[in-house]
Order: structure tokens, then C-alpha cells, then sequence
């Protein structure tokens, strides 16, 4: 790319940041902009830069400036009436590139932070013991036996009982144990949906319903996503009159890798919208139990009278990554998800069943939880500080509203496979950010995942991040407070 296409490159960054911030409506009408000043130490670009993509945003009615005051956002009706959207899905191709990563964080040569995986030092693992203990001694319990589909009663009532507090009635009956969070979403979608159907997406999204829509022959339709408040409702809707939606694909509840939580207000309204256009919806709740009780929100099934929501969990984020038990409330799919489980020979290990139904019955899933979310806490602070000091110029971090991924942006100038290649070099494995998109394309982002106790190798690891940004971004070294902290996202 020659110095023209750079310099093109930069103030259309910064022009499109500023749209974001307006269309989003985290900029309200009549809001003063950040000065040219700010939006040059943001971006870490040059005020002519800026200057040039603030020019084009009052020549569209986007801005208004005011002489030696500064530039404000232009009241409705100001601008031209938008065109419509061009609702065109995409193709998926990702699968290779997730596979390279996991691939590579597997490399015991490196430390890598790009794997969700919560470590064992953080696992309750002598309070399972325990509960393995405590089964080995009862004759009657057949740790060996084969659970068939729907799984253990025992823990499907106690699963039922969790349920409760993420606002959804169900039984047992309506619960189905799955091998795991992803094989619970990849049901799901095949149960809902045919080869070819469209699957509307936050973007950026997990990289594991990328993969479960490009191996099911699907495509995706990437929807505008705030970091603040999810995907965009106003957007679905036009798609949604459009009939370009299939099927809704959501993760809203520490959204990964973004880790916003979406308003109840836009739960309730996103449900309405899809129960009224017939789309089914696939929810991904995966962190739940991460969230500080004060700000746990309603699941979405919970606004769901239909039964066309489908609820997707497990317990690896928070108890045992290895034991492999999820589950879904499936509503009216559970016949068709059944009968695919029975057909794929789906039976969960009858072992980890058992253990996890006493863990829960001993009444020790809470207790842990609240210790696990104290510590992820401090290493959100941790994350926060590091990001805020030693990180370049233009840098951008929302602190998640709970959990343990961090999505971090750095400026858009940074060369990101010279970081990665530097990070590398310094024994710090870092993925690229395009497993996040549905076309695949990379971005400047990096995805930190800290499921771990804070060792003094991690914090080399953020040390040499914090290098290889400044020189994948021209920079030499770090120098203090120097990087953008948003606010924490709704708590």
C-alpha cells in the first residue's frame, strides 16, 4: 500500500469511528465531538487527518462546526435520508484459520492468550474430587453406564432449577444435556434451519458460530453491533422486513469477544421483532454465571412465548472446561433436536453428569462462581491499567461488564502481522482477528483471554504486547498514559 492509500485509509477510519458513534446513538443530537486535538492522540494520526474526515462529515450533514468552539452532531433531518441497506450475506471461510490458532495456542514454547479456555488453577478441582469421592462410595450410582439423550434426570432437574434465575420456567423435560456449548449451538441451527439459510450475526462474533454456520452450508448475514449495547435492533428490522433473515444468531450476555451486555429493553424488543417476522433465535449464554449478580440480565428465551428461541449453555466457562456438559432449552425443537442427538449417537459421559449433579447439589456452584467473578474482577483492573499506560496512542478498551475476554483495538495504522510476528518472537502467541468475521477480513483488534491467575508470565506477556504494538505502529517503546479507556460497559 503507498503512502496516498495509507493517508486514504486513516481518515476514513476516523470518518467511520465518528458515523458509528452517531448512527449507534452513543452520540446524541446537539453533543459536542472530541476536539481535533483528542481525535489526533486517539487515532495516533495527524490533524490534517482528522481535519479531513471531519470535513467530509459536515460537507454529508453529519457534524456542524462552529468556529472556534468546536464540531457538534447535526440534529435529525439534517442529513440526507440514508439508502437502503444492502442486506447481502456472505460466505463463511474461517474454519482453517481457527484451527491455526488453537493449533498454535497449543504450543507449550509460547504463552497464549487467545484461547477462552478457564485454566486449572482456577477450577474448583477439589470440590469435584469430593463429589467423585462421595460417588465412588454409593453402589448404586453406575459412574460406567451409558446416559442416552436427554440426559441424567437428576441433573436436568437441577438444571431446570439454575434456569429460574435467568428468568425462564422450564422443566426437565425441557432440557437436553449436549457434549458441550458449541455441539448445543450446532443442534441448533441444523434443527431450525436448512443448507443455504441466512443467519443473521453480531459482528464481530465468536468464532465458533462462524464455524458452525460454514460447516453447515449456511451463510451469514453480519449486522451492525455497538460495544455498549449489542447488535443493532433497528438494523435486524429493516432486515427482518426484508425477509433476509433465516434464522438469529446471538451470544448477549458478556457477548464474546466484545463482552457487552445487551438492555433488557432491546431483549425484549428483539423477540417481539423475531416472533412477529417467524424467525427462530439461538442464544448463546455461555458466560452467565460470570456476571455480578447486581447486573444479570433476563435471559432472551425468557421474552419467549412462542417457543421459537432456542437457549444454549454449559458449564465449561465456569466449573469444568474438560467434562464437556452443556445443554439447551429447546422449545418447540426439541422433538427435531432430539431425534438428531439419538441419530448421531450424542450420549453425554454419564460420569461427568453424575459429578456435576452433585456439585450442584452440595450447593457448591455458587460459592465458586462468586470467588471466580472476584478474581476475573482483579484481572479486569489489571487489564485496564496495563491497557491505559503502556499500550500506544489510539488505543481503544471497554472494559467487559464481567468475565475473562478482553477485546483491545489498537490504532489503525498498527501492522498487525508485524506484531504478531514480533509477539511471537517475544514467546507471546497472539491471534489474528479476522476468526471474529464472518468474510474473514483482520482488523487491528486482538482478543485477550485471561482465564488464569495472574502470574508474573502473564505479565510479561502484556509487557511484550504493550512493545510489539508501539513497534508494529512505528512507535519504539511505551511511554505512560498514553492509551484511550472507554468507561466499563453497562454493569
Amino acid at each position: 500500500m503507498d503512502r496516498i492509500e495509507k493517508q486514504q485509509k486513516r481518515w476514513r477510519t476516523v470518518k467511520d469511528w465518528i458515523v458509528r458513534q452517531i448512527d449507534s446513538h452513543e452520540w446524541q443530537p446537539g453533543a459536542r465531538l472530541p476536539s481535533v486535538r483528542e481525535l489526533t492522540r486517539l487515532f495516533g494520526t495527524s490533524i490534517t487527518t482528522v481535519q479531513r474526515a471531519l470535513a467530509e462529515l459536515e460537507a454529508s450533514a453529519y457534524v456542524l462546526a462552529t468556529p472556534r468552539v468546536g464540531y457538534f452532531v447535526a440534529a435529525p433531518g439534517t442529513a440526507a435520508s440514508p439508502a437502503p441497506h444492502d442486506f447481502s450475506s456472505v460466505t463463511v471461510n474461517v474454519n482453517q484459520a481457527v484451527v491455526a490458532m488453537l493449533a498454535q495456542a497449543a504450543n507449550p514454547a509460547t504463552l497464549s492468550l487467545s484461547s477462552a479456555v478457564l485454566h486449572d488453577e482456577l477450577t474448583p478441582q477439589v470440590l469435584l474430587n469430593k463429589c467423585l469421592a462421595a460417588l465412588a462410595a454409593q453402589a448404586q450410582v453406575s459412574l460406567a453406564g451409558l446416559v442416552p439423550p436427554p440426559g441424567l434426570p437428576a441433573l436436568r432437574r437441577r438444571i431446570a432449577g439454575l434456569m429460574l434465575a435467568r428468568g425462564v420456567a422450564c422443566g426437565p423435560d425441557d432440557i437436553l444435556i449436549t457434549s458441550g456449548d458449541t455441539i448445543a449451538l450446532e443442534l441448533a441451527l441444523e434443527a431450525v434451519a436448512p443448507k443455504g439459510a441466512t443467519v443473521a450475526i453480531e459482528t464481530p462474533t465468536y468464532y465458533g458460530i462462524l464455524q458452525t454456520i460454514e460447516r453447515l452450508g449456511m451463510r451469514a448475514l453480519p449486522l451492525r453491533t455497538h460495544l455498549a449495547t449489542g447488535i443493532d435492533i433497528d438494523h435486524l428490522q429493516e432486515a427482518l422486513a426484508q425477509k433476509k433473515v433465516d434464522v438469529i444468531f446471538l451470544n448477549p450476555t458478556l457477548q464474546n469477544p466484545c463482552g457487552f451486555i445487551m438492555p433488557e429493553g432491546h431483549r425484549a424488543r428483539l423477540s417481539v421483532l423475531a416472533c412477529e417476522a417467524g424467525v427462530p433465535i439461538i442464544e448463546d449464554d455461555i458466560f452467565f454465571d460470570l456476571v455480578p449478580e447486581q447486573a444479570r440480565p433476563r435471559a432472551l428465551k425468557s421474552y419467549d412465548s412462542s417457543g421459537q428461541t432456542i437457549y444454549c449453555a454449559s458449564f465449561s466457562k465456569t466449573i469444568a472446561p474438560g467434562y464437556r456438559v452443556g445443554w439447551c432449552v429447546a422449545g418447540r425443537y426439541r422433538a427435531a433436536i432430539l431425534a438428531q442427538m439419538f441419530a448421531r449417537n450424542l450420549a453425554v459421559s454419564s460420569l461427568a453428569q453424575h459429578v456435576l449433579d452433585a456439585f450442584i447439589g452440595r450447593g457448591y456452584l455458587a460459592p465458586h462462581c462468586a470467588r471466580l467473578r472476584t478474581h476475573l474482577a482483579s484481572l479486569g483492573e489489571y487489564v485496564a491499567g496495563v491497557v491505559s499506560t503502556r499500550f500506544p496512542p489510539g488505543t481503544l478498551y471497554q472494559p467487559p461488564a464481567g468475565g475473562f475476554i478482553h477485546w483491545v483495538r489498537l490504532p489503525a495504522h498498527t501492522d498487525m502481522a508485524l506484531l504478531r510476528r514480533l509477539a511471537g518472537e517475544g514467546g507471546c502467541h497472539v491471534a489474528g482477528s479476522g476468526i471474529f468475521s464472518a468474510d474473514g477480513a483482520d482488523s487491528t483488534a486482538i482478543r485477550l483471554c485471561l482465564g488464569r491467575t495472574l502470574s508474573p508470565q502473564v505479565a510479561r506477556c502484556f509487557e511484550v504486547l504493550a512493545r510489539c504494538a508501539w513497534q508494529a505502529g512505528g512507535g519504539l517503546q511505551p511511554q505512560a498514559g498514553c492509551a484511550v479507556a472507554l468507561p466499563a460497559l453497562r454493569k
